[in-house]
């Protein structure tokens, strides 16, 4: 049985090479997606659940207002979260098996 950093070490896989990959752009762009996400979620939840933040003490009507502005907000941030964290497993393991693929 073939030890596991024996194979990392004959397919050329290093700390400056998954460093590279880690911070080329496409990777960086998934990172800022996921971290919107991962900033405005808490936003959105502090909206929705104290509206009175945004539109003050007036009345239910504002209020209820508030609060689709602060669950518009938590979705579209957990929109951003998932799909950055998704996004960048999805490309991750696509360029591994691209990369195993042209190794052979």
């Amino acid at each position: 049985m073939t030890d596991v950093e024996d194979v990392l070490a004959d397919r050329g896989v290093d700390f400056d090479s998954a460093f590279a990959y880690a911070l080329s752009p496409a990777m960086i762009r998934l990172i800022i997606v996921f971290l919107t996400g991962w900033l405005l979620l808490p936003v959105g939840l502090l909206v929705f659940f104290t509206p009175e933040l945004v539109v003050g003490y007036s009345g239910i009507v504002r209020e209820a207002v508030g609060m689709v502005i602060g669950l518009a907000v938590i979705v579209g941030a957990g929109g951003l979260l998932v799909g950055g964290l998704i996004g960048a497993l999805f490309k991750t393991i696509a360029d591994a098996n691209r990369y195993a693929a042209s190794s052979e």
